[in-house]
């Protein structure tokens, strides 16, 4: 198959031959591509005279933006502006920041109002005029993008963002331009399909999700992991049937067919924090580093409702249910102050980290030390216990510190393996579960105190 554009819009060619005279693309000057995300995004590039349009739609009485070669803000795009009186700027943006302001390279050919939404057109030279414009490539097939909206006529806080991308397909001038061929490939190994993952809407009133979200879960390989080896799910996009990613801003993860519920009842849930403070003493606290890692894909991961073969899956010591069981392990440094894991109800129910001599394959009970394990602790609102209140959920750390608070002194991690242990519940399914390890070290160790507080 062979695809190309022309003023009357796409023609796809098939050929029965096994051979042709002409090379996929050949003899195009020309390449179109049109995307409908948040914004409505058209480029032609144009090889013979250098020069790129962009066309780009949105909303005209608020901001609107595209972010060119990038699928986050933390890819630093160049970015067009368009802001609620039409006016345009380029930007340099940066991670979670709207970076700083370009010199012009566009000319705006034109700036229209119609229906609600304006148009504005664009051109500039296919090279970038510095390193930090973006440059226009007429041998990629694709063009990734980011684009949001905003709540206010200058930019401000997007109230909508997300990634799409835009195919580049060769324009019809004459008889000797060929088309895009379109092959069948052979399929990436599990593990390494990416993607986006976009919504549709019902037709329900309530139903005011939109936009596309990046799939880019990353499954490393055992000792690291051992998704990939049980081919979870959240590995591939693919195969990836819900959980965190598709926890997304308005988005209602029901069937088509179900009604969205408590529209205008938003749910309410309760936190509670505790914080013990110490004045800062510089002849004995130490600076504190913050690492974490997690031993799923990496956030995330499936846990499967269990049966017998399922690779990690074990019966419950009480015989009414399953125990779902993964390990990872992680390079350790420094000396770990704090071990704080993260997993979720209803599914978790322990995990463990062990440290193990370097080298070490599989680092579990077997083959290193106990350095934290982590059970959640359910509250009954028993009089007898401090802070054990009824119907919140606790799962205590592991903390050390200065033997004179009653703490284990923190042990030194440096050249050593860590391995984690994860179970959870596996008696029925669960999607979006994490085996995330918050790790608080130093590398250096703290003084004597002069005083306590």
């Amino acid at each position: 198959l062979a695809v190309q554009t022309s003023r009357s819009g796409v023609h796809v060619h098939f050929s029965s031959g096994s051979k042709t005279a002409m090379a996929c693309g050949s003899g195009s000057v020309q390449l179109r591509g049109l995307a409908a995300s948040y914004v409505t995004l058209a480029v032609l590039l144009d090889t013979t005279a250098d020069v790129a349009t962009i066309t780009i739609t949105g909303p005209s009485a608020t901001w609107f933006g595209v972010g060119f070669n990038a699928q986050a803000m933390a890819d630093a795009p160049w970015a067009v502006i368009v802001d609620g009186s039409g006016n345009v700027t380029e930007r340099k943006m940066a991670d979670q920041n709207p970076g700083r302001q370009l010199a012009t390279s566009v000319t705006v050919v034109s700036s229209s109002v119609h229906n609600g939404l304006r148009t504005v057109v664009l051109t500039r030279p296919l090279l970038g005029a510095t390193p930090e414009h973006y440059t226009f490539d007429p041998k990629a097939a694709r063009l990734n993008f980011i684009n949001a909206l905003g709540n206010t006529p200058t930019l401000s806080y997007h109230r909508a963002k997300g990634p799409s991308s835009v195919l580049l397909l060769p324009v019809s001038t004459g008889k000797h331009v060929a088309g895009a061929c379109i092959c069948a490939g052979v399929p990436a190994p599990f593990g390494q399909a990416k993607g986006t993952l976009q919504y549709t809407p019902t037709a329900q009133a309530e139903d005011v999700g939109s936009g596309t979200v990046n799939f880019n879960n990353d499954c490393q390989p055992q000792p690291r992991s051992d998704m990939l080896a049980m081919k979870n799910p959240t590995c591939d996009v693919r195969t990836y049937s819900g959980g965190q990613i598709a926890c997304h801003h308005m988005w209602s993860l029901l069937d088509a067919d179900q009604e969205i519920p408590w529209a205008d009842k938003p749910l309410e849930y309760h936190l509670k924090f505790r914080f013990w403070v110490q004045e800062y003493n510089a002849s004995y606290h130490a600076q504190i580093n913050r690492d974490t890692w997690g031993i799923a894909s990496p956030v995330e991961y499936d846990v499967p409702q269990c049966a017998d073969g399922i690779m990690g899956c074990s019966r419950d010591p009480s015989g009414h249910g399953w125990i779902h069981t993964i390990t990872g392990t992680f390079q350790g440094h420094g000396s770990l102050a704090l071990a704080n894991f993260h997993c979720h109800a209803p599914t978790c129910l322990s995990i463990a980290m062990y440290r193990c001599p370097a080298g070490t394959h599989i680092c579990n009970a077997t083959t290193g030390e106990l350095l934290c394990k982590e059970e959640p602790v359910y509250g009954a609102g028993r009089a007898d216990s401090r802070f054990d209140e009824s119907g919140y959920i606790f799962q205590p750390p592991c903390l050390r510190g200065g033997t004179e608070f009653g703490l284990e002194a923190p042990p030194n991690v440096t050249g050593y393996v860590l391995g984690s242990v994860k179970t959870s519940n596996a008696t029925f399914g669960h999607h979006g579960e994490m085996a995330w390890q918050q790790m608080y070290y130093f590398n250096s160790a703290p003084k004597a105190p002069d005083f306590f507080i």
